[in-house]
């Protein structure tokens, strides 16, 4: 910009563009409609002037000189019309324009605006995270209140099944703990009496020399019975002393029919039962056979390691099944399945120990009870108790088998009772497990109808769709006040729009900051040639590749007035003396670079001249309609005439950047020495420019090794009444 031509005046320590024609937006009116505005001026000078040449008897020549506009780029611009774009400016209404071109041109508007509202989300993921946690809160809310007002019709047979499941299951649990008194009972026999102490090294540990032999295995290969015949198993006095024992404790139970069998399995394996045939639990002729039983090693078949596993490893009761008994191949259905309810007893003698997959317990075995399953179900009322509600149930359970192939332990879920199939979809019932034994039990209970009421899921849907909607359109007002915030935050420094929003005055004082300014040369000649869009483009192109410039070296841009430039080092961010000056000195070289190579999308070539200045200054906030983060003081001044003296593509600087960039021990530079300008209200000044970063190894003498400089540089703060910050 060249300074006969552009009325850039310094008034009150700050850079202010003043104008031909008034105020910015009555020269914008102008610039729209150049032709009658500029004729109505000229008559009105006209006007004004012939009544001031009959005043003064102003000469002829004198008034041809007035009546001339003052040249300037503006001017050449107002006058010669094919600089303007009109196909650019050219607005149709919507009823100019066909349906076709309205209906592509809301679409393009409504992309833009997508475009720029996505722009926006990607840069403040805050926004959706609000937006989702917002929809999931009305959702919520919304789903909560459909859920209660579902609730009330359907909370009476709801509730009614999951009750009925859950008495269900407690009445199981009842019936299986008054099993643990004559269990418990019968452990303490064995840890008293003597006869039982030799059983664990008669029978001795699976497949090691002395213990009982194996019986053949049966047709899947598996070994599950030792043979015990011959063995204390079965010597007479050693059985009748543990029937008269075990039928006192069964009779005490006071669990006729359901009670039907009591075991003791020392190494695991079963070796005294009684009853051994179960007549007196059942009526004739069904009867219980467990004479097959003994012998039976359980730790060693797969259908039940899993279950005597769990009892060497545990101190508590262990409850399983019901599981068929492989004991009674001839029994009646009826008694063929029972639960087994097993207790650990704990070594009482150095030699009872029980080998699980190589670790070696201090157990000598089990004790066990036979509970009747068919029996419990039936005193249970199962059956009558969901007929009578209408209910469908399942009860299932989980079992567990050792597989010898791949040596894990299968999962498979038997129906113990109810349906055999129970079809119902997910919410037509409900599923309740049970913690009655060691097994996992679960029942299922449901209607055929369901419980919910029908326009349950309606009501959800259209919960989404509000909660939606409402997210939605608080996403979009959120973008809109972000966008807006983001554009304040461009203009404002964070500190400066912080003390606005507070209502308070942003002034602030810097001891030591460095002001650059740069203008392009030539500008108003090339303005005149080019059309306004290409100038414009122009400018763009080549302040916007600055502002990433500016960026990079953690400069603040001020402003920009026409073709003008001007930032600050150390403003708004604080920082020392020499650090500002590195910081714009190093921009200012990489801006030189960037305008040596920089040519405009038409191929223009722009050429610049820079000018820094360092010292004291005053930085806030102008106006509030339009507030504007400037800079005030003679530094700021004292820049632009550094600016304006400079020399095509060169960087001219005071003495006082000179001297702060000689202390900077981060880059070096090289000066060329100016020849001395005067400066209104400071006299003659020495100057320097800056040429580049120097590209040797020596650094001109530093502050550290003359204490000169810094003396000069607190001397020249002094003038301006201030010193620098340490």
């Amino acid at each position: 910009m060249e300074h006969q031509n552009s009325a850039r005046s310094v008034t009150g320590g700050s850079v202010v563009a003043s104008s031909l024609y008034g105020s910015s937006s009555e020269h914008c009116s102008a610039v729209r409609r150049p032709s009658r505005r500029l004729s109505s001026n000229i008559v009105e000078r006209s006007t004004s002037l012939a009544k001031l040449r009959k005043r003064s008897s102003v000469t002829n020549s004198t008034l041809t000189t007035a009546l001339q506009p003052r040249k300037s780029m503006w001017n050449n611009l107002v006058k010669d019309d094919q600089v303007w774009d009109d196909e650019d400016d050219e607005e149709l209404s919507n009823e100019q324009l066909s349906t076709g071109e309205a209906i592509r041109n809301a679409w393009i508007s409504l992309q833009i605006s997508a475009k720029e509202k996505l722009y926006v989300l990607k840069c403040h993921p805050s926004i959706l995270l609000f937006t989702l946690i917002l929809f999931g809160g009305l959702t919520s809310i919304g789903l909560y209140g459909v859920q209660k007002l579902a609730e009330e019709q359907e909370n009476t047979s709801r509730q009614d099944a999951y009750d009925l499941a859950i008495d269900t299951g407690a009445w199981f649990s009842h019936a299986l703990d008054s099993t643990l008194l004559p269990l418990f009972t019968l452990s303490q026999f064995v840890q008293q009496l003597n006869m039982f102490a030799k059983l664990p090294e008669e029978i001795g540990p699976a497949f090691q020399p002395g213990s009982l032999p194996f019986l053949p295995p049966n047709q899947n290969g598996e070994y599950t019975h030792r043979n015990a015949t011959g063995s204390v198993c079965k010597d007479p006095g050693m059985v009748a002393s543990f029937a008269d024992i075990a039928s006192i404790i069964k009779k005490d139970a006071n669990m006729e029919g359901v009670l039907v069998n009591l075991q003791v399995a020392p190494m695991g394996t079963v070796c005294l039962i009684y009853p051994l045939k179960n007549t007196e639990d059942f009526q004739p002729p069904k009867y219980f056979d467990n004479s097959n039983s003994v012998g039976h090693d359980l730790i060693t078949d797969p259908t039940r390691k899993f279950i005597a596993r769990e009892t060497v490893l545990t101190d508590d009761v262990v409850i399983a099944g019901p599981l068929s008994l492989r004991q009674c191949p001839n029994c009646d259905v009826t008694v063929k399945t029972v639960l087994y309810v097993r207790m650990a007893v704990n070594a009482f003698s150095q030699n009872h120990v029980i080998n699980i997959d190589g670790v070696y317990y201090k157990k000598w075995g089990f004790v066990i009870a036979l509970i009747n399953w068919a029996e419990l179900v039936r005193r249970s009322d199962i059956d009558e108790r969901f007929a009578m509600r209408g209910l469908r149930y399942q009860l299932t359970r989980t079992d567990r088998n050792y597989n010898n192939t791949t040596h894990e332990f299968d999962v498979t879920v038997n129906i113990l009772a109810g349906e055999e199939s129970f079809e119902l979809q997910d919410g037509d019932f409900v599923s309740v497990r049970l913690d009655t034994t060691n097994n996992e039990w679960n029942i299922k209970v449901g209607k055929n109808e369901g419980f919910k009421p029908l326009w349950k899921n309606g009501a959800i849907a259209g919960t989404f769709v509000v909660a939606f909607v409402l997210s939605f359109m608080l996403m979009i007002i959120c973008i809109e006040n972000q966008t807006r915030h983001d554009l304040l935050r461009e203009m404002l420094p964070r500190k400066a729009l912080r003390k606005i929003r507070m209502g308070k005055t942003c002034v602030e004082k810097y001891d030591v900051a460095t002001v650059f300014f740069c203008d392009i040369v030539g500008y108003t000649t090339m303005s005149a040639e080019m059309k306004a869009i290409q100038v414009m483009k122009m400018l763009n192109e080549f302040y916007t590749e600055v502002d990433k410039i500016a960026t990079k070296h953690k400069v603040c841009k001020i402003q920009t007035i026409g073709d003008a430039y001007m930032v600050t080092g150390g403003v708004p961010n604080r920082c020392s003396g020499p650090e500002s000056a590195l910081n714009v000195a190093l921009f200012a070289i990489e801006t030189m670079e960037l305008a040596k190579n920089f040519l405009t999308s038409d191929g223009a070539k722009v050429i610049i001249r820079a000018g820094i200045n360092s010292g004291p200054l005053v930085a806030g906030v102008v106006g509030t309609k339009r507030p504007q983060y400037t800079v005030f003081g003679d530094t700021v001044n004292l820049a632009s005439r550094m600016e304006s003296t400079s020399e095509k593509m060169r960087i001219q600087c005071s003495n006082m950047t000179y001297k702060l960039l000689r202390d900077s021990k981060a880059n070096m530079f090289e000066f060329d020495r100016n020849d001395e300008i005067e400066v209104r209200g400071k006299g003659v000044i020495e100057t320097w420019f800056i040429n580049g970063i120097a590209n040797d190894n020596t650094k001109p003498q530093s502050s550290s090794d003359n204490g000169g400089d810094t003396a000069e540089i607190n001397s020249d703060l002094q003038l301006y009444g201030y010193s620098e910050s340490p």
